[in-house]
């Protein structure tokens, strides 16, 4: 009986320090890791103020609501008004009940005027029709979208068009094709 009683002794020792070597081994080194790992550097500008996710909802001038979204925006401190913005998604919501989708990569919101300025990959969109352009000015004091810059517009209905520039007035839903130079505005329309 003795010697069964010094296996089990001989067995629960060899357990225990087989543990307490993993222990040791596993938690020895984690101390100096974290030392290497913990090395982080903020580069902050005291002239700038950066954020993300923003959202601005209201009503421009003509009692339009709209939201303009963000994933990233920042400003600088002697301009807060002027929001620069990347990845924005614009939904104007008219009177008449129809939705103006604007995306672009990047954007200017000036939040006193409520102006807008959406660069970079502009696609603008209102019921069937579909506006792509380098650049979309939105005049909330002239009630005017202003697309320039490749523009291009597409319509399920009604066909195609390419142009230089696009003025269209919102408080009179009319459109203004031009063209720089001696060039013609294209436009294919469906039958």
């Amino acid at each position: 009986m003795i010697t069964r009683k010094k296996k089990i002794i001989l067995i629960q020792l060899t357990i225990f320090l087989t543990a307490s070597l993993l222990l040791y081994n596993t938690y020895r080194d984690k101390n100096q890791k974290i030392k290497e790992e913990v090395k982080i550097e903020v580069e902050t500008n005291p002239d700038t103020n950066s954020f993300s996710d923003v959202e601005y909802s209201g009503f421009d001038l003509n009692g339009n609501r709209y939201t303009l979204n963000a994933i990233k925006a920042d400003f600088k401190t002697e301009t807060p008004e002027k929001i620069n913005m990347t990845d924005v998604t614009a939904n104007f919501y008219l009177k008449d009940g129809a939705v103006l989708k604007v995306i672009s990569d990047t954007g200017l919101y000036n939040n006193v005027t409520l102006n807008m300025k959406f660069e970079n990959n502009v696609k603008a969109t209102y019921l069937t029709d579909t506006l792509l352009s380098d650049q979309l000015t939105y005049s909330n004091t002239n009630a005017k979208l202003l697309l320039s810059g490749n523009v291009r517009g597409e319509s399920i209905n009604k066909g195609e068009f390419f142009a230089d520039n696009i003025e269209y007035d919102l408080a009179n839903k009319t459109l203004d094709f031009s063209m720089f130079g001696n060039s013609q505005v294209n436009i294919k329309i469906k039958n």
